[in-house]
């Protein structure tokens, strides 16, 4: 009687079961623009248009695009279409510290346009690899310390991007980033985070960030690491530093970039 009630049970289980198909509503389709000036090479920019939430295919870059930087001093510069690196590139400008930047797209009879500053970004002085032991967050493993002296009267703002034997340590949803806010003036071994091959290059690039660009990325990182909890924010689109409708990002960023070799500890 038993082996019959669970062979009953199981029937009644399975039969109640039903394939639902969800089919969301399409959203108004959205031009993605993603702008990078630095102080040590020419302006790259990918200009995309949203897709649909369940697609699992990366949209294509729209090459027919127009889009122009311009400074504060009146230059102004077309940027070109690299077909092999699917973006747009500047030939001549390259970002200078302090100067002001505008990049406009235009696109499908539309403009979109964002203004930047290129930032100072004060040097810090080294990183090092420093064997530790495992805990409650981390494995044991070689990790990256940060060694230097920011300013605390201004409010900065900071990306980082770390590397190990020429491999990205960010992973796809991990975006590292900070300001001076709490921090005392002296970053005494602050820990980045990145576990790193032995007998290996470690490489730290630090890069200055607007006030826009950072609200950018926390918006960016909060969305990307949103599991639905009870503690989650809504889903929502990150703050745009573009203009009439346009998601997208201008980063012009002073950059350095610290490497160390790591030695067996």
């Amino acid at each position: 009687m038993k082996n019959i009630f669970i062979l009953l049970s199981t029937l009644v289980l399975f039969s109640c079961q039903k394939v639902i198909d969800i089919h969301p509503a399409t959203g108004d389709v959205k031009v993605i623009i993603q702008a990078y000036l630095y102080t040590d090479s020419v302006a790259h920019v990918v200009v995309t248009k949203s897709t649909d939430y369940l697609s699992t295919t990366p949209p294509p870059s729209l090459s027919s695009a127009t889009v122009t930087l311009t400074d504060d001093h009146g230059n102004s510069e077309v940027l070109t279409w690299n077909a092999s690196r699917q973006r747009f590139e500047s030939s001549v400008m390259k970002g200078i510290v302090d100067e002001t930047y505008t990049l406009k797209v235009d696109l499908e009879g539309k403009s979109y346009s964002a203004t930047s500053t290129l930032l100072y970004l004060d040097q810090v002085d080294s990183i090092t690899v420093v064997k530790e032991a495992k805990t409650t967050f981390n494995d044991e493993g070689y990790y990256m310390k940060l060694y230097g002296t920011i300013p605390t009267n201004v409010d900065k703002y900071y990306l980082f991007k770390g590397y190990s034997a020429g491999k990205f340590l960010n992973g796809p949803n991990d975006i590292v980033y900070a300001d001076n806010t709490m921090i005392s003036g002296k970053l005494d071994g602050i820990d980045m985070g990145y576990k790193c091959d032995s007998l290996a290059i470690a490489k730290l690039e630090i890069y200055s960030l607007t006030l826009g660009a950072n609200k950018f990325y926390s918006s960016a990182e909060l969305q990307l690491n949103n599991d639905g909890g009870f503690f989650s924010t809504p889903p929502a689109n990150v703050p745009s530093m573009f203009n009439n409708g346009a998601v997208g990002l201008f980063q012009c960023s002073d950059v350095q970039v610290l490497t160390t070799y790591v030695d067996l500890q």
